[in-house]
């Protein structure tokens, strides 16, 4: 029996995409197999005969975020051990009202995040950009909550300077509670409650 046929006998795939190993895990919660002599990750196995050799120096990282998931879609290599998401979530507090606060470094009230290259750049621009799409040209990332340090793409919207000045005012003469559960729906329309 190949590798590949090994490893798909020890998987269950799920609605999500996953494909969850049900074979031995290691402690950290890989999913483990013996192949060739020695023991391998699943997920290292899957990329390996799904995708091809992992380059040199890198390391195969999930997107879901499952270490038990052996999709190959799943998976990517990266010369970073932790994936951009994963380095986000893991300095961010969720709390009740539904913001993600980040709990990391802050220049004048907005989190940072320390890309590729030593450079800094806002974390919730990163996180738009992540979770939903590129930040237009032009525009800027407003916090619909009115919290600098979030960034729950659910609460950012991008937007115009001028756009980006009003959301302000109004959160300021409102309180940033108003706009607590409620989205923004487009250029210069109020938010509305969920």
């Amino acid at each position: 029996m190949t590798p590949r046929q090994r490893l798909l006998r020890q998987i269950t795939k799920q609605d999500n995409g996953c494909w969850i190993w049900t074979g031995a895990r290691c402690p950290s919660g890989y999913g483990s197999i013996w192949v060739a002599g020695k023991t391998q990750y699943a997920h290292r196995l899957a990329y390996e005969t799904h995708v091809g050799p992992i380059p040199q120096g890198l390391w195969v990282l999930h997107r879901c975020n499952n270490k038990a998931c052996c999709n190959p879609k799943h998976l990517y290599a990266s010369k970073s051990r932790a994936s951009l998401e994963e380095r986000i979530l893991r300095k961010v507090e969720k709390q009740p009202g539904g913001c993600w606060v980040w709990r990391g470094d802050a220049n004048q009230g907005y989190g940072q995040i320390v890309l590729s290259g030593h450079r800094r750049r806002a974390v919730h621009r990163v996180a738009y950009e992540l979770w939903l799409e590129p930040i237009p040209k032009g525009l800027q990332v407003l916090h619909l909550c009115g919290s600098r340090r979030c960034c729950n793409p659910a609460h950012l919207v991008a937007g115009t300077a001028s756009e980006t000045a009003r959301h302000m005012l109004e959160c300021r003469r409102n309180s940033s509670k108003r706009y607590a559960g409620k989205r923004y729906l487009g250029p210069l329309q109020e938010p509305l409650l969920e």
